[in-house]
Parts: structure tokens; C-alpha cells; sequence
């Protein structure tokens, strides 16, 4: 502890060292600088994204992106109601396979929209997740 009462430089001179140290510095970074080094332009690290895969490209024909939309629609009013539902425990614990089924047919619902909504059908259907319902769509054969 100092007897004398001196605390250091006052803080306005602490300030003016710092900025005279930090030009300093700045000073020999730019005389670091050769033109060689200025020449060489550093290669980006950024990367263009990748093209959508034609899958998830929305076709042109507006009606099918309308038909889309409406099975989404309808997708989110059962998801809505499977959620209002399974709420209740009494009416989870009598009613469990129905609301898996309810939630399963909101799936099927969200798989086909995307599938009507895309420009390559088939693209889109490979990408579907569901065994069951790509193996229906795409069997061989009638109905």
C-alpha cells in the first residue's frame, strides 16, 4: 500500500499511452505489408451453396401448388386435433392406436402435399422417409 498517496499516472495519460502503443503497433503491420502480399488475393472460405435438388423445386403449374396447399392445410387441422386429443389422458389411455393413426395419416397427408407440390415427382417420393407409403406409391400395377 502506498504511504505516499501516488496511484499510477492519471487516467487521461493512461489513455494517451494506449492510443500511442496501439498506433505503434498499427504502424508496423501496414510496414509489414509487401506488394507481393497485396497481390495475392486470399481464396474466399465461403462456398456457394449447392443447387436444391429437383425434389424440393416447386413445379410452375399453380394449380398443383394449390392442391398442395390444401393438403398441408388439412394436415395441420388433424395435427391440431390429434394434439386437442391426446391432451386427455383417459382418452389416450382408451384411444392409443386411433391417435397414432390420426398422427400417421397427418404424415401421409404432409408426404403427399410435398410430393404434388414438387417439380420431379419421383425425385420427391424417393426422399420420402415412410417404407410404407413410398412402397404404394411407388408399386407396379392397377390401383
Amino acid at each position: 500500500m502506498a504511504t505516499d498517496g501516488y496511484f499510477g499516472a492519471p487516467s487521461h495519460l493512461r489513455q494517451a499511452r494506449c492510443d500511442a502503443i496501439k498506433a505503434d503497433f498499427w504502424t508496423e503491420q501496414s510496414a509489414r505489408r509487401t506488394p507481393a502480399r497485396e497481390a495475392e488475393a486470399r481464396p474466399s472460405i465461403r462456398r456457394k451453396a449447392p443447387p436444391f435438388p429437383p425434389a424440393l423445386v416447386p413445379t410452375d403449374d399453380v394449380l398443383k401448388l394449390r392442391l398442395a396447399d390444401e393438403l398441408e392445410y388439412a394436415r395441420r387441422m388433424i395435427e391440431t386435433m390429434g394434439d386437442s386429443l391426446s391432451s386427455d389422458p383417459h382418452l389416450v389411455a382408451r384411444h392409443m392406436v386411433t391417435l397414432q393413426s390420426i398422427d400417421i395419416a397427418g404424415q401421409i397427408l404432409g408426404h403427399v402435399a410435398t410430393v404434388v407440390r414438387s417439380s420431379d415427382p419421383e425425385g420427391a417420393i424417393d426422399r420420402i422417409g415412410m417404407c410404407e407409403l413410398k412402397a404404394r406409391l411407388l408399386r407396379k400395377g392397377g390401383v
